[in-house]
């Protein structure tokens, strides 16, 4: 049995017919693409705000006469930027699924985790595409009552602010599986983990915004604003950037090829698991073995 493994644990390599097609044909080309919709997602998230002259926020404070006359003053920055902030719906699921792709690389991910990342980061996208519409219902008619303007937005301001909990989930999730990969060279840097979840502690100050007019934590406060919004830029930015190096990463067996062929080589016995190409081989050896064997016994 020793001299049998022996005799197939290094099979000659298969020359490949090298393959001419352009770049985003390639295997890696559209993960890569995902990847990099992250910080797109959150350019157009706030590119609004100077478009509104939103930069710094409105005050909750101001008056109703004083809000209305900022939406018709603004009118047309605020009618392009929304139109714009909507394509989070686009960009934000597509950055998600671009981490549910890599994570599930890691062997020994369980499903429930790759389930709570991908919903996790839909509903998040989905929170962050919502305030475009209020916005687009607020600017729809400045012609409306200040009383009504004003209404619409506080209700804007605040769905702009404190949907974040889907967000929290989506970390957890990721910072999980980045910690159950125990490979020598794991996909993701163990780091990765502790950073992206200290960064989730920057959005907690928005729990608030609902319950003061002024100070750090209203809408356009140094925590609820600011802070919330150079964490949470930084640390969608870093992940898309690691997921993106993580997309060229082919040094690192998938959990498809450790069962498929962990066993298959003297070298896995020593504890280096083969990859699909080497699996590929192995096997194109044996057929083309046993087929001479046959021939021979003919």
């Amino acid at each position: 049995m020793a001299a049998s493994t022996s005799s197939i644990s290094s099979p000659p390599a298969v020359a490949k017919p090298k393959e001419n097609r352009p770049f985003f044909l390639s295997p890696s080309a559209f993960a890569k693409f995902a990847a990099a919709c992250g910080p797109i997602a959150i350019t157009f998230f706030f590119i609004m705000l100077p478009a509104a002259s939103f930069l710094p926020p409105i005050s909750p404070y101001r008056s109703a006469e004083a809000v209305a006359h900022h939406y018709q003053r603004h009118e047309t920055g605020l009618k392009g930027g929304i139109a714009l902030m909507t394509l989070v719906g686009f960009f934000f699921p597509m950055y998600t699924c671009a981490i549910g792709g890599q994570i599930s690389r890691i062997p020994g991910v369980p499903t429930t985790v790759l389930n709570a990342q991908l919903l996790g980061g839909c509903l998040g996208g989905l929170f962050l595409t919502l305030p475009a519409y209020f916005f687009a219902t607020t600017v729809y008619r400045t012609d409306r009552a200040p009383e009504l303007i004003q209404l619409l937005n506080d209700l804007s301001w605040i769905f702009f602010a404190m949907p974040f909990a889907s967000l929290l989930c989506q970390d957890v999730a990721f910072s999980w599986a980045v910690l159950l990969d125990r490979r020598e060279k794991p996909l993701y840097p163990r780091w990765l983990a502790f950073l992206t979840t200290a960064l989730t502690l920057t959005f907690w100050p928005a729990l608030g915004v609902h319950c003061v007019k002024s100070g750090a934590i209203a809408w356009n406060g140094g925590l609820a604003f600011w802070t919330v919004g150079v964490g949470g830029g930084a640390q969608i930015c870093i992940i898309s950037l690691m997921t993106y190096l993580a997309a060229d990463r082919t040094d690192l067996p998938s959990e498809v090829d450790i069962r498929e062929g962990a066993f298959l080589s003297e070298e896995a016995l020593s504890g280096r698991f083969v990859t699909r190409d080497e699996v590929g081989r192995l096997v194109e050896r044996l057929v083309a073995e046993r087929t001479k064997i046959g021939k021979e016994a003919n």
